[in-house]
């Protein structure tokens, strides 16, 4: 083995010489220098521990080439003799016998040759470099230098064609290295999706996608886009807004709630056009499901009639729902969205169908779906803790089976399909504990081939209780999601600023506790205080009734004080770190019970209500501070207090440009003195100055001590009061 684990790292190393695509496979261990021997062993040697041997070919570093046929193959290291996975494996499989999970090895074939993104880069002004790696198939013939082919995404067509007149993509490639590059000029502002196509000498073909953004630099020192520069705002379509204007403007009737109501994706496009997202510093907008739903009334589990306007049951793997709109209107809003500089997400649903969907159609009784009906998710057969990945959501909501390789394949394709089909940015992925972890990592892997680059945003949904972050952190990692909700902050933020359970170290102790929960995942968290599956948190801290969605829901409160406690808990969801996220309507102050009363309908913005008016123009100041400044995106985040109902905190970035954040969640004022810390890295003749109510000044130094008095149920955002980061209230 030491000669073929040897020659297969040299020709990883090698460079300047045509490269060619590998075949079979390569596995790697690498460890402290601990381990005295490591095998491989699984399905292509009969799981026999003296077969495959890897080579230590340095201290805590052990490989070996494998020389197997195109195929997936389960296997395990043995570490000393001890079973292990594969940690450098993004996929699993699950053992049928034992259920226990197995590392999944995919071999590829590699007699095609492959098109491989390295990086692209674009300035503001469209002009930027792109470069792709050739890998020529296993003994075929290099690249064709007069055969490279560049096209872009027309959105008006849905598909990839020549490259709009005044764009300039130039290719050129070197036959001998397997280098493809490109030159661009005149690529417009936001979004330009390229596909590059490139050939042999014998006229084989290998394509890869780049998705470049022609933007303003997201940082002072010029660094690109990452995902913690996010500010991802919540979209209903059917609750947002309707083409002709707001939906639904009159009161509801009971019963209502649970019915359309007329939001559409002309709806979202007119208020992107009116600046709604910009104005709140919102960078991503992350969009309800959009494939087709029943027609008419569904029972809930509490008898409700209720219709699919929240696209949560699809009924065809692809498509627009005819009532929010068609496919050109969907690429419309998204082509609009990338021309904003804003990025988009969609909401897919992995776990289910509607009955009416074909796939239930074709198959049922035939292994695609778990098949017990009667198995409803937290019902007293079915337990959430030990049904969770087979039960059902209603009885019109088949569970698909994802260990069953046609539905497996089926689902994963359907969503990536999506992906490619509208030019997303990313997908927010419905559900996630409800799927086998083998099944995320297939879909992750699908979502992330080698053939294209950057990768999109994988934001899951694992909804937990207040201070359960297990189920979260176990779908997160190098080979899992981008990044979660972080739904034991949120309980966290509700007991501190709502409901008065949590003093500010209790809150402490929840950011530390989810901070170290997500350390070493690599994760980009979202925090939040609110989204479409329970209360409005301005119900919440008005103390109102809100587990009678259908019969007694609660009115918009007349006191100012949950207006006050909900400002006040979007600062601190808004300046942690992470992507965080706005649930439409919380950005104003709008009402509601659980589901479905938290899906009222956004309200006209120009018949806002004094109180929605003065909350809304205060979180457009936070979100507007976040996108303008380093430190609330990029910055670490360094606790400074935590007394009573006080929190405060800073978030440097280590650029000269720190923000401090105080929060009073009590009802009287509070005077509170804060030590900065000694090399904090700003100007001590620079003042800072509180975006949200505009008043306080301070000067954030170097060991400086502060002195501030902070009135009860608000919070401060000081940031420096040079530049367009202060912007006046």
């Amino acid at each position: 083995m030491k000669g073929a684990a040897g020659a297969l790292l040299l020709g990883a190393l090698a460079a300047g010489c045509a490269p060619e695509r590998p075949c079979g496979a390569q596995l790697w261990y690498v460890d402290n220098g601990a381990a005295d021997d490591v095998v491989a062993v699984g399905d292509w040697n009969g799981w026999d521990p003296a077969a495959d041997p890897l080579e230590q070919i340095e201290p805590g570093v052990w490989a070996a080439a494998l020389d197997l046929a195109p195929g997936d193959y389960a296997y395990q290291l043995r570490v000393d003799g001890l079973p292990q996975n594969d940690l450098q494996q993004p996929l699993l499989t699950v053992d049928p016998q034992t259920g226990a999970e197995r590392s999944l090895l995919r071999v590829e074939g590699c007699a095609a040759p492959l098109l491989r993104p390295l990086r692209g880069e674009l300035d503001e002004d469209g002009v930027g470099e792109a470069s792709l790696e050739f890998l020529r198939g296993q003994g075929g013939p290099r690249l064709d230098a007069d055969a490279v082919e560049v096209r872009t995404w027309d959105a008006d067509r849905g598909a990839f064609g020549p490259p709009p007149a005044g764009q300039s993509l130039a290719p050129s490639a070197d036959p001998a290295t397997g280098a493809v590059r490109l030159r661009m000029a005149g690529l417009p502002p936001g979004k330009t999706r390229v596909e590059v196509r490139a050939a042999d000498r014998a006229g084989a073909t290998a394509t890869a996608t780049l998705e470049l953004w022609s933007e303003p630099a997201w940082t002072t020192s010029g660094a690109p886009f990452s995902h913690e520069d996010q500010l991802i705002y919540q979209v209903m379509i059917d609750r947002f807004a309707a083409a002709a204007g707001p939906v639904h403007p009159e009161a509801l009737q009971p019963g209502e709630i649970g019915a359309r109501l007329g939001g559409d994706l002309a709806g979202v496009r007119r208020m992107l056009d009116a600046g709604w997202f910009s104005a709140l510093g919102v960078t991503t907008l992350w969009l309800s499901p959009v494939q087709p739903n029943p027609e008419g009334a569904w029972p809930t589990a509490a008898g409700h009639l209720m219709e699919g306007y929240h696209g949560y049951w699809p009924t065809a793997p692809g498509g627009v729902e005819p009532a929010i709109g068609d496919e050109a209107e969907l690429r419309a809003l998204v082509a609009a969205a990338h021309r904003a500089g804003l990025r988009v997400l969609l909401d897919v649903i992995p776990n289910h169908v509607h009955e009416e969907h074909p796939w239930r159609q074709a198959h049922a009784g035939t292994g695609w779906f778990h098949e017990e009906q009667g198995c409803i998710c937290g019902s007293a057969a079915c337990p959430w803790a030990e049904a969770m990945e087979a039960c059902w959501f209603a009885d019109y909501l088949p569970d698909l089976d994802w260990s069953h390789p046609p539905a497996r394949k089926a689902a994963v394709a359907s969503i990536v399909a999506l992906r490619a089909d509208y030019d997303l940015d990313g997908l927010r992925i419905d559900a996630v504990p409800m799927i086998p972890r083998a099944g995320v990592r297939e879909l992750v892997v699908a979502l992330r081939p080698e053939t294209a680059w950057p990768a999109p945003f994988l934001l899951g949904e694992t909804f937990t209780g207040p201070g359960e972050h297990g189920p979260i952190r176990r779908n997160l990692g190098p080979h899992g999601l981008d990044g979660q909700f972080d739904f034991p902050l949120m309980w966290a933020l509700r007991g501190f600023a709502a409901w008065g359970s949590l003093d500010a170290a209790g809150l402490e102790r929840a950011l530390a506790d989810s901070a170290a929960a997500w350390q070493g995942a690599g994760a980009t968290m979202s925090p939040f205080v609110g989204n479409h599956d329970v209360s409005r948190f301005l119900s919440e801290a008005a103390g109102d009734r809100t587990d009678a969605p259908w019969t007694d829901p609660p009115p918009q409160p007349e006191d100012d004080a949950p207006y006050a406690a909900l400002v006040l808990a979007q600062a601190l969801a808004l300046t942690q770190p992470g992507a965080p996220v706005l649930w439409q309507g919380d950005e104003l102050g709008l009402a509601g019970a659980t589901d479905p009363d938290c899906r009222r309908p956004l309200p006209d913005p120009a018949a806002l209500s004094a109180q929605q008016g003065w909350v809304l123009e205060r979180v457009r100041r936070i979100g507007r501070a976040r996108r303008c400044l380093d430190a609330l995106r990029r910055g670490a985040r360094l606790p400074l207090a935590a007394e009573g109902q006080v929190i405060a905190y800073l978030r440097d970035a280590e650029d000269g440009a720190p923000a401090l954040i105080v929060a009073n969640a009590g009802a009287a004022a509070t005077r509170l003195q804060l030590q900065l810390p000694a090399d904090l890295a700003a100007d001590p003749d620079t003042w800072h100055r509180d975006v949200i109510e505009g008043r306080d000044l301070v000067v954030l130094g170097p060991g400086a001590t502060l002195t501030l008095t902070v009135p009860g149920r608000s919070a401060r955002l000081f940031v420096p009061a040079t530049g367009t980061c202060a912007e006046s209230p």
